[in-house]
């Protein structure tokens, strides 16, 4: 397991939202078969490990049985953790022998624009989630010698409030979360949950047509790139995070891509400056000794530079130095960042926006 900030404390994996429909669809399946509601159910992950989820709630109507399973993400801050992810499940007698008929229930997304790997229309639950519930659904029909379809209704109550906060409105998953999960499980603070995210919304992008990528670490600097570039569709703006390098990549390799807009706030900008293309606080500290050589580089007096090594927080160079287009120092700033950036980008046009948070930037090159 993966270490907390105590040294001495290992973080606590949790399960995936695909995890828990699967889970909560096997206990629906059983009981709308049995007649007997467990208080617990196991499934398989796709590594084949067994793991057991308690049976939070258990309803049934004359034809269906829903099923409810709480969400627990461990020690990740996930956005989906405590909530419960409820199976709806009914027998289908017109539909082959085994399948999985995936309906869209409350708080849970439809796909409303290409470039997923659902067609539009469907509900949100992803191929792995999908793969998993039909994998048991199978096995529960077969053992039970049981010849019909089943309709599987994924549902989150709250999951249409919580989906604003997510990536989903702009990636035209409307009406919901998404069902998500390749492991089944959901690792503290995963590095490849976002990349995922990163090439989800780079794929998506050029699927509906945009040929221009502007990659921003956050909801902040993406606010301020999209006064700069008003005349973009939203799909264009892909949030990098901490991941400015594999965006770059992305987007490198894309044959679709005919420009690369990169932007970052102050502090990032400072650290990839330096060559540091993962900017996390907690795996990079700024360097306030390169800053200041580079305010020197750009021709500003030895007390200014000594000021500089002297900050708290990086934000406050613009007390020493007015941010605007016209400083040296932040004109090379931008110039060195683009030409880190440039390592990765290649022959690709690419432009790289310099930004703080009043909404201000420098740009580079300036055309």
């Amino acid at each position: 397991m993966p270490r907390s900030t105590n040294p001495n404390k290992l973080l606590r994996y949790g399960f995936t939202t695909g995890a828990c429909a699967t889970a909560a669809t096997k206990a629906a399946l059983e009981t709308l078969i049995t007649g007997m509601a467990p208080h617990d159910v196991e499934i398989q992950l796709p590594n084949g490990k067994g793991v057991c989820f308690q049976v939070k709630m258990v309803e049934r109507s004359h034809d269906s049985v829903t099923c409810a399973v709480k969400k627990d993400a461990g020690d990740d801050p996930d956005i989906t953790n405590g909530m419960d992810i409820l199976s709806t499940v009914r027998l289908n007698h017109d539909t082959p022998s085994g399948k999985v008929l995936f309906l869209q229930g409350e708080g849970v997304g439809k796909i409303t624009i290409d470039g997923h790997e659902l067609q539009k229309g469907e509900p949100a639950i992803n191929p792995v989630p999908r793969k998993m519930i039909q994998s048991h659904v199978g096995d529960l029909l077969k053992a039970h010698s049981l010849e019909c379809g089943v309709e599987v209704t994924i549902s989150v109550p709250g999951g249409k409030e919580i989906a604003r906060q997510t990536l989903n409105p702009r990636l035209g998953i409307e009406g919901g979360i998404s069902i998500l999960g390749t492991s089944g499980i959901v690792v503290p603070y995963s590095e490849e949950a976002y990349l995922e995210s990163i090439h989800q919304s780079i794929q998506i992008a050029f699927k509906n047509g945009c040929s221009t990528l502007v990659l921003n670490s956050g909801s902040k600097s993406e606010a301020v790139l999209k006064q700069a570039l008003a005349h973009l569709p939203e799909l264009c703006f892909v949030h990098y995070g901490n991941w400015i390098r594999k965006a770059l990549l992305c987007a490198a390799k894309a044959t679709e891509c005919r420009e690369i807009v990169a932007g970052a706030m102050l502090a990032k900008a400072t650290k990839l400056a330096a060559g540091h293309f993962e900017t996390s606080s907690r795996q990079v500290a700024v360097d306030k000794s390169f800053i200041a050589d580079m305010a020197k580089e750009a021709g500003y007096s030895g007390e200014v530079c000594h000021k500089i090594t002297q900050l708290t927080l990086v934000r406050g160079i613009a007390d020493l130095i007015p941010f605007n287009q016209n400083e040296p120092f932040y004109q090379l700033l931008a110039k060195t960042c683009y030409e880190v950036c440039r390592r990765i980008t290649g022959n690709k046009r690419l432009t790289f926006y310099l930004m703080n948070l009043s909404g201000e930037w420098v740009r580079y090159p300036n055309i």
